[in-house]
Parts: C-alpha cells; sequence; structure tokens
C-alpha cells in the first residue's frame, strides 16, 4: 500500500513528463507476492496496465489522482531509445557523457540506463557488450523512483530536466565538423 505522500509523488512525477513530452503508461508493481493489477493471479513483474500510454499533462492528471488505483510509472520508448547497460560500460558511458545524457541507475542489478535520440546506437552494438535496447511504443522501463523487489529504487543521476528534456544526441568527430 502507498502512501498519501508517494501517491501525490506519483501523480506530480507522471503529469511532468507528459507535460515534458516523455509518454508514460499505468505500471502494475507486485509485492509481498500480491499484484495491484487485480487480475486474480499472481503477477511474477511488473508490468503495464491496459494499453493506454499517456501523452499530455492533463491525462496524467487523471490516470495518477487519489481516486485511481496507486500505479507507479512506466515511461514508455515510444521516441526515445533507452539502453540498459551492465556496470562496467554504464559508468564509463557515464563519464563521458557527463549531463548531457538522461540517466538512470537500478543499483540492486548494477545497471545503467541511458535515454538517446531512438536509432542512434545500433541494437546490435548495445547487444554485443550484454546490454538491452528498449526501442517503441511497445516498449518501456519502470521510471525512476520506482521501488521493484528485484531491482530496489530505481534513481536518476543525470534527470531529464537537466537536459531541458531531450534524450541524448549521438555525435562523433565527423557530426561535430559539420555543425
Amino acid at each position: 500500500m502507498l502512501n498519501r505522500y508517494h501517491r501525490r509523488k506519483l501523480h506530480e512525477n507522471a503529469v511532468r513528463y507528459a507535460a515534458n513530452g516523455w509518454p508514460v503508461a499505468p505500471l502494475a508493481v507486485p509485492r509481498n507476492g500480491a499484484c495491484p493489477c487485480g487480475n486474480g493471479k499472481t503477477c511474477p513483474e511488473p508490468h503495464l496496465v491496459g494499453d493506454e500510454v499517456v501523452r499530455e499533462g492533463y491525462r496524467a492528471a487523471a490516470v495518477w489522482s487519489e481516486n485511481q488505483p496507486a500505479w507507479e510509472i512506466a515511461l514508455v520508448a515510444e521516441w526515445v531509445d533507452v539502453m540498459e547497460l551492465p556496470a562496467e560500460y554504464g559508468a564509463v558511458l557515464n563519464h563521458r557523457v557527463k549531463s548531457g545524457c538522461p540517466t538512470a541507475m537500478v543499483p540492486a542489478t548494477r545497471r545503467w540506463m541511458f535515454f538517446v535520440v531512438r536509432g542512434s546506437v545500433p541494437r546490435e552494438q548495445v547487444e554485443r557488450v550484454d546490454g538491452v535496447l528498449r526501442s517503441g511504443v511497445r516498449d518501456w522501463v519502470a521510471a525512476p523512483g520506482t521501488w521493484t523487489e528485484e531491482t530496489g529504487r530505481i534513481r536518476w543521476l543525470v534527470h531529464p530536466y537537466l537536459t531541458e528534456w531531450r534524450p541524448y544526441q549521438r555525435r562523433d568527430p565527423i557530426d561535430l565538423a559539420f555543425l
């Protein structure tokens, strides 16, 4: 059961993400063997509730209101790619991109999540280092602030507001010479 403060934070965060162009969806997170989705069975992992992707702040306000179930927030990879990398690559990449890339960390699994411009990193490159590339409207990640039994509390290292809500635009020296 989520307390009043946590529900208010979910509401504020969902509205803020959607109002800044980050699609979100309601996320059911099982805790202590029970899932808030109410489907009558035990859900082993967090999952989206329904098919609704919320793209506007006013819609997020309705979905995450006080009189709705206390869903967590999923960030939908509709217009960004999310690279999920092991620690040995994530730490190095975070050091190189610094505050130019929205970056989150999953402490319990030591995985790093980088939000990048869609299509800017080849899937094969990510998979070669035991990473996962989340891309497209059917793919999502739990928003930082979410706590699960498997991951612990996911947290932002570089919040999207620091990048003006833009994903990282990959550039190499040739790209930079022609800007």
